[in-house]
């Protein structure tokens, strides 16, 4: 009976081993298909993902295909843009530096000006230098209108006249013998001041100098001259100053017999003084050409009397030498054509004719009469 229990329980656990480890290996078994089927369940998760991630990468590439082609374009179009801009900025750059050069060349010619400015204001302070300008302005406004130094104008005449000196700038001659008398020491100093009063103070210079040039009375220390002096204003900007400030400026002048006159008007009454010249040299031409027409005819009539008495002389030469012929025919060779006939000589004279023709007299009434009626007229009127 101690056997059997023995046995039976090695049995039993033998039993139970077994059924332990099968039930391990089912265990086992089944822990690793569950295994087995959560990898297997994974992979697919994973398959399914990564088709789904490869269609949406293809999705993508697809897409970004699409947005390359059609950026493409655009990433050209920018970059040459951005070529234009590099190109606009060097533009620019180059348009600075050069900006910059001409700036510093202005600033030096502003310097110079400035100095340039400074110098003609101390010369338009002085007096002799102001005058001086004057004069020079004036001889060329006077050269340009066609007038000649020392023949149609002159500079710095001076004239006496009650024992005091007169010495105007400028005396220009007009055709007869008269004289038109300029003046150019315009005062220009109220000008060079900066303030508010400066057309005032011009104005009232110059009113002041237009009576001192009335009180010296240029006019009568010259012969035919007009009751006139012409004052030359060398700008038309300072006479319009004057003139705007002080309206009245130019009929007080001439009230004074003193014309004001700008480089402008100067220039046209110039212009005509040359005119008159012009026109005085043709009428001085042409009385010397109606004098030496008239000598000329004179002398032709000489000539025609000449003429006519050389074609007398002619005549009767041809008179005589047809006596001659007769003389000669009838007294001489009638005795020595007889020689011939004595066998003396055998050849015969040759006659000896006459000239029937005469020479021709002058037909033409103005050389038959070279003093024609109102001729003498004429002559009076040419000289006059």
């Amino acid at each position: 009976m101690n056997a059997f229990p023995a046995s039976g329980v090695i049995t039993a656990f033998v039993v139970a081993i077994l059924l332990s480890t099968v039930l391990g290996f089912l265990l086992g078994r089944a822990l690793t298909r569950s295994r087995y089927l959560e990898r297997l369940t994974r992979a697919e998760t994973k398959a399914q993902l990564l088709s789904a991630r490869t269609e949406d990468l293809e999705a993508d590439a697809q897409m970004a295909g699409e947005i390359t082609a059609a950026i493409g374009p655009l990433a050209a179009s920018v970059r040459h843009l951005h070529e234009n801009i590099q190109a606009q900025d060097r533009t620019q750059i180059e348009q600075i530096t050069r900006l910059n050069a001409q700036i510093s060349h202005l600033s030096q010619q502003n310097l110079r000006l400035q100095e340039s400015t400074g110098s003609l204001a101390n010369a338009l302070n002085s007096t002799t230098q102001r005058g001086d300008w004057g004069e020079v302005q004036l001889k060329r406004i006077v050269e340009y209108a066609g007038l000649l130094p020392h023949v149609d104008f002159d500079t710095q005449v001076t004239a006496m006249r009650d024992g005091v000196r007169h010495r105007p700038d400028m005396i220009v001659h007009l055709p007869g013998g008269g004289t038109i008398i300029i003046d150019a020491k315009t005062p220009l100093s109220a000008r060079m001041t900066e303030s508010d009063s400066t057309n005032d103070d011009h104005a009232k210079a110059l009113l002041r100098h237009v009576d001192s040039l009335a009180s010296k009375e240029y006019w009568r220390s010259f012969d035919t001259t007009p009751d006139f002096v012409v004052c030359f204003v060398p700008t038309d900007g300072l006479l319009s100053a004057a003139a705007a400030t002080y309206p009245k400026m130019i009929d007080h002048a001439l009230g004074k017999g003193v014309v004001l006159a700008s480089p402008a008007t100067l220039l046209v009454l110039l212009k005509t003084v040359a005119l008159n010249w012009r026109q005085a040299d043709m009428s001085t031409s042409a009385a010397e050409v109606l004098r030496l027409g008239t000598e000329l005819y004179e002398r032709i009539g000489t000539l025609v009397t000449h003429v006519s008495r050389m074609g007398t002389s002619l005549d009767r030469s041809v008179e005589d030498y047809n006596r001659f012929v007769s003389s000669l025919e009838t007294r001489f060779l009638v005795t020595a054509r007889k020689f011939p006939s004595t066998g003396i000589v055998d050849t015969e004279l040759d006659t000896v004719a006459e000239l029937d023709s005469r020479s021709r007299h002058l037909s033409a009434a103005e050389l038959s009469k070279p003093h024609l009626p109102g001729f003498d007229t004429v002559q009076e009127r040419g000289s006059a």
